[in-house]
Parts: structure tokens; sequence; C-alpha cells
């Protein structure tokens, strides 16, 4: 590297370069390869090396570190090593090199046989879901996904469909059944696009529903993706996909199965669960299956969702009704399918039933029980 004779000055070389600083930094241009606003520069970039300190070799196979004897020398070490920092950050803020971008689940080894075109799906449906978030008196009270349903090409106004919890201001009980939670429609929120600036446009709320935790916004976009279609088709056991935008706007993947089981009686009746937990930003996006439909939304904190039949059934009131009514059985019911089978056979044996809905708890002068129905009994149909 530096030459060893006596008396010679030691000039501080860039490691994996034989050029004196001086020289390198001669024919290193002070441009780097893009601006801080993503754009390509088309001069030319020297690679990145770390100054290294001048050696002497004592003998063959053994070298010692090199004092500095003279400040000029020592102010260009320190020199060279700030211009590496100061490249090297600006180089990190580049996408293409950032660091930072999270790990999804496209990398478990069970996904390998269906990567490419499970990648290709997600892609594509990535391009509807979005961040939203509200604010009230200036505070931010929540943040989470949504996702296009809805695009009118005349009016340049998109739908987004996402949880309501993005405008609950308190989570009162863990019963859900209490209706107890509040709710601030007139919280102020904002949708985060995915345009390259990505922009911040105003959201105004179209219509809420406490009991199905639903949201509807229309957003202003002047161009949209293609809009997946739902399938009200879910099964237990399939595999799916639920999509969303964390803090920073980046897709959140997660992947598992639709579970075997049944809410609890503090949950909804309409839930139905995945095998991984969602979080707070996570929620309102959706759910797909390989086809890149769309089967549900997450709603919850957790790993319930809302199933598309559902999805379906309120966006079709609110479009004939401007609200979604709802009627109150005044039950809480339990499918036998999510029974261990021992205790399906057992019920079979004594009763001679093997499917239906088990009556959990019955309300107090609702017309389930006006009419004799009580716990422990099993709807086998209804109408």
């Amino acid at each position: 590297m530096a030459s060893s004779q006596q008396g010679e000055r030691k000039i501080p070389l860039e490691r994996g370069t034989s050029e004196p600083v001086e020289a390198a930094a001669a024919t290193s241009p002070g441009a780097w390869h893009a601006s801080s606003s993503m754009e390509a520069s088309s001069v030319v970039s020297s690679p990145m090396r770390w100054p290294s300190v001048p050696v002497i070799t004592k003998r063959p196979g053994c070298q010692i570190l090199e004092r500095f004897n003279d400040s000029a020398m020592e102010d260009a070490y320190e020199d060279l090593k700030m211009k590496y920092r100061a490249k090297r950050e600006r180089q990190l803020k580049l996408v293409t090199l950032d660091p930072h971008v999270p790990r999804s689940c496209m990398g478990n080894q069970n996904l390998l046989p269906v990567r490419d075109s499970s990648t290709k799906t997600i892609l594509e449906g990535a391009k509807v879901v979005i961040s939203l978030s509200s604010y009230v008196d200036g505070t931010l009270m929540a943040r989470s996904s949504g996702f296009f349903i809805n695009w009118d090409e005349e009016s340049k106004v998109c739908t987004v469909l996402t949880s309501a919890r993005l405008i609950c201001s308190k989570y009162s009980s863990m019963d859900q059944w209490l209706g107890s939670d509040e709710y601030s429609p007139d919280a102020t929120v904002y949708a985060h696009l995915l345009d390259k600036d990505e922009t911040t446009v105003p959201a105004a709320l179209l219509h809420y529903d406490r009991h199905f935790n639903i949201a509807l916004f229309k957003v202003d976009v002047d161009s949209c993706a293609k809009i997946p279609s739902f399938s009200s088709e879910v099964t237990c056991g399939q595999d799916i996909f639920a999509l969303g935008r964390d803090d920073y706007l980046n897709l959140t993947i997660n992947h598992g199965r639709v579970q075997f089981k049944g809410p609890s009686m503090f949950e909804r009746h309409y839930y139905m669960y995945t095998g991984f937990m969602t979080g707070q930003s996570g929620i309102g996006g959706p759910i797909i299956n390989f086809n890149g439909q769309v089967l549900g939304m997450t709603n919850v904190l957790g790993m319930g969702f809302i199933p598309s039949s559902v999805i379906l059934h309120c966006l079709d009131m609110w479009k004939k009704f401007g609200y979604i009514p709802r009627l109150h059985i005044g039950m809480k019911l339990s499918a036998m399918k999510f029974l261990d089978p021992i205790h399906v056979e057992k019920i079979s044996r004594k009763c001679n039933i093997d499917s239906g809905l088990i009556v959990k708890e019955v309300s107090y002068g609702s017309n389930a029980e006006k009419r004799g129905v009580r716990a422990g009994d099993i709807i086998q149909s209804m109408n």
C-alpha cells in the first residue's frame, strides 16, 4: 500500500485502491447517482471506499499501522471519512437502497411453490390499498388501512372501505355486545395516496355502522387501479393474504388460513378468523385469496375479520336505504361445526342432530324468549 521508506510522507489510502487520497479525490466526481428527490443522475459516481490508514511493512506478513506525523495528513484522512459517511447517507435515502423496508411473510418456505404467482396477485391488489389517519382537534386519533371498492371516472371520486375503528375514540369494554364504544364521526380524516409524492387528501365520511364496524369514505382521485372483485365463498382452512399499510405507507402482507372456529360470547357473530395477528395500522385492509378476490376485511385488533358476504350485504342495504338496518334476534349463537368432533358425536347420539346453531344466551324480553327459545337449544333452520 503506502511506501515504507523512511522520511517519505505517508498518504492515507481509500480501501480497495492503490491511489493516494488526493489522486482518488481528483478523479472522483462530487455528484452522486441520485438526488434526494429520487431522480436519476447521469454523472458517473466512484465506488464506495472506506479510507484506510497507511501501514509499514516490517517483514512479509507483518504490517503495523503508521501513526500520523503531520496535521495535514490527519485532516485529509478525517475529511475522507466524512465524505464517505455523507455519500453513504445520501445513498440510503434512495428507495432502491433503503435498508429500513420491513420484510414480509413471502420469505416463508411454505410459500415457495406459489411465490411468483402470489406475488403478482399481491402487487396488483396493493394498488388499491391505502392508509388513512383521523384527527380530533389536530391530535392524531387513529391510523388504519383501507381499500378502494369503487371509482367514478366522471367525478373522479373513489369510495374507500375501512374499519369504523378509524373514528372510534374510546373502547369501553371487551364485550362488544354492550355497544359502549364511542365514535367521533366529525373527526378530520385524511387519505394517504400511493402516487410518487405520497399525496395526502381529505376523506369525507359517507357512512359508518357501529355494529358491523365498517366505514365508507369518499376521496378525490384522478385515476384508479383496477377495482378488485368480491368473492362471497369463504371456507375454513382456506389460504388467505391480508394486505395493509404501516405508518410509513409500506405494504404489509400476512399469510394464513381461515381458522376453524367461531367468535366468543363477547364478540360479534359474523367474525371469522385468520391465523395471524393484525395491528392497528393494518385494520381496514382487505383479505384476499390467491386469485386476488376480496374475501373480507380485517376490522379488529387480533385475528378477527368480517367476511365478504356480510360486507356485500351491508353495501347493498346502504345503496338501497342510505343506511344499514339490522334486525335484533335477541340471542347469542355458536355453530356446531366449530365444536370438537367428540362433542358433535355426543350431541348427535343424544339429540339426533349433527349440525345447527347452539343457543348460548337469550335476551330477556326478546321475541326469541317469548317464543320459548332457551339456552342450550339448537336452531336447525330459519324461516
